[in-house]
């Protein structure tokens, strides 16, 4: 391009000369410098748009990865099948006959002695269980009298009355609850013997200068023969799908943003700082380079934080300034929970819930390439009891506060037979967490190995008004301080095959509570302890290369991942306890081939 503008300029200077004589050479003096200045201008420009090309352009990388998974839940515990079989008659309003007496099929099973021996034994039971009678005498003129043993026909009356319609008050809830407290849930073995997934990541890059950069990542994460991103409720945040776990489990064939970010840099004297804001790298951070065989790019150390959030981060590199190899701070933010635009709270003078929003601070203490230190604390602001979602409820629970004290006086159950979807956002605010995790990674004899010890302390402030909740006996935050241990190591490349062969083992107490939202983080949340051997196979270097794997799950308590309701020990679970499925050991085989390019 110079070449063609120093020959035009040649041209121009003979046209010049040529026809304009009589010019001056004071005057020719001044044209050659006017078109000198126009040379150098597009020569500036020609220059600015060959840079632009060249460092202004979206790069693509991806990853594709197909996963066979093969899972056994031993010994899930439900409610007894005589129980679970009245929830289905009652939501259907088929427990009592034509002439109001209590079907007759449950006779055998559920008698007016084991209801007597349930009540007798339990003093809240008992208590229930007279409020109630008393209830119907007074309003039916009934005349049942539970001291007298009860016989069959005041039971069937009492019964009856008890299960006409698909509304309990208090007391009837009450009683509903000691009853199912009362009983031992069923176990039993279910299995998912052949499970097929594919994931598709686009990774995109893009850096204007050394100052400006953008990153993002879209993703879809299908499940073979799905195509929706809708599941049905089984008692778990996994189950919905909402923002935060949005193509971090696989549903349908969509498309979405994973990552999107910009990063802004730029040095105060020996101070190197960045500024960023956008949909957060918040998954697969420190300590799960092993299991994905690569170097990840997420934020938060992977113990505590594995979700999708949307936020900003200003961090601060140190390490010319204290001497110290690698050492930087990061302060971050994140929003959980948009509390009024498109929720029932929207122009709502007295809305219950807020936005959500977590702070944290993330220090690498040092990092020579050899050794990692890393310690990352978060704290939340006014949790809710729940995140915006859908899902498919297998029944609604409508509540009736008579005296507006927060608490339900009654509870109307509404069978969801066509499979509807719903809509599910928080109630209220139910309290705070603080979160801290160490990690320390590093490579000894070419094993690459990392160990971290975290921990969680719950702070509940309010209560769900959430019926289902509250039936359930989940409308409060735990109160308790949680602990975890997560460690792992996997050798160098192994002889004649190359493959390298990984071990990891992490416990949970019974109040641990991270926020982990991605398939292969779940069994960070566990309440108890989970064992995974994996092996990952090179056929083209780490471009294309197979896993194989296998993960021993051990619950100790149930709720795992959830900051509601009181964690119990699954060996003492009770049918109450267990209304939804609860897995108490699972294990889960899996294999999955990964083509980097």
């Amino acid at each position: 391009m110079k070449k063609f503008l120093a020959v035009l300029l040649g041209v121009f200077f003979v046209a010049s000369f040529a026809f304009a004589q009589d010019v001056d050479l004071e005057q020719l003096k001044k044209q050659i410098a006017d078109l000198q200045a126009q040379v150098d201008q597009m020569s500036k420009f020609v220059n600015q748009n060959t840079r632009h090309t060249a460092t202004d352009k979206l790069s693509i990388s991806a990853e594709f990865m197909t996963r066979l998974d093969s899972i056994q839940y031993k010994d899930v515990r439900a409610m007894p099948d005589m129980m679970e079989a009245m929830m289905g008659d009652f939501l259907q309003e088929k427990l009592t006959d034509s002439n109001g007496y209590f079907m007759t099929t449950y006779r055998t099973v559920f008698t007016p002695d084991l209801l007597l021996e349930m009540a007798q034994n339990d003093a809240e039971m008992y208590k229930a269980f007279s409020n109630v009678v008393a209830y119907y005498n007074s309003e039916y003129g009934a005349g049942i009298d539970p001291s007298d043993g009860l016989d069959t026909t005041e039971f069937q009356t009492f019964m009856g009355l008890f299960a006409n319609d698909r509304t309990l008050n208090a007391d009837e809830a009450k009683l509903m609850e000691r009853m199912l407290a009362n009983s031992k849930p069923k176990k039993y073995d279910a299995n998912n013997d052949y499970m097929l997934t594919e994931r598709l990541r686009l990774r995109l890059k893009s850096k204007i200068n050394e100052h400006v950069s953008f990153t993002g990542r879209l993703v879809m994460y299908k499940t073979f023969g799905d195509s929706t991103p809708i599941h049905f409720f089984n008692g778990t945040m996994s189950s919905m799908f909402m923002d935060s776990n949005s193509a971090q489990y696989p549903t349908d064939d969509s498309v979405r943003v994973e990552r999107a970010y910009f990063v802004y840099k730029n040095s105060i004297g020996d101070v190197h700082w960045h500024f960023s804001f956008g949909r957060r790298p918040a998954a697969y951070g420190y300590g799960m380079e092993n299991h994905e065989n690569a170097v990840l790019g997420g934020s938060p150390v992977a113990s505590i934080i594995q979700m999708n959030f949307d936020g900003g981060s200003l961090g601060f590199n140190l390490e010319d300034v204290t001497g110290i190899p690698g050492f930087n701070i990061k302060f971050c933010y994140g929003e959980g929970v948009e509390g009024q635009y498109g929720t029932l709270n929207s122009l709502n003078s007295q809305a219950d819930v807020n936005d959500v929003h977590f702070f944290g601070v993330i220090a690498k203490l040092f990092d020579n390439d050899e050794y990692k230190v890393v310690y990352n604390y978060a704290h939340g602001f006014g949790l809710t009891d729940g995140f915006i979602g859908l899902t498919v409820m297998p029944f609604y629970i409508h509540g009736y506060d008579k005296d507006r004290d927060g608490i339900y006086d009654e509870y109307t159950f509404e069978p969801n037979f066509g499979g509807f979807v719903s809509r599910v956002e928080p109630t209220s605010e139910v309290g705070n967490i603080d979160l801290h995790t160490l990690m320390v990674e590093g490579i000894t004899y070419d094993f690459s190995w990392f160990a971290s010890y975290s921990m969680s302390k719950t702070d509940p402030t309010g209560r769900s008004k959430n019926p289902m909740y509250q039936f359930m006996g989940m409308d409060e935050m735990m109160d308790g301080t949680g602990h975890m241990i997560w460690v792992g190591v996997m050798t160098p490349e192994l002889p004649y095959t190359g493959g390298k062969l990984g071990f990891e083992y992490n416990h949970g107490s019974k109040y641990w509570q991270p926020f982990m939202n991605t398939w292969d983080a779940q069994k960070l949340a566990t309440r108890g302890d989970v064992y995974e051997v994996y092996y990952h196979q090179p056929i083209v270097g780490n471009k294309f290369f197979l896993t194989t794997g296998f993960i021993y799950y051990d619950y100790e308590y149930t709720n795992s991942g959830n900051y509601l309701g009181e964690p119990v020990k699954i060996s003492e679970a009770t049918a109450f306890n267990t209304m939804m499925p609860v897995v108490d050991k699972v294990e889960q085989f899996y294999l999955k081939a990964t083509y980097r390019f």
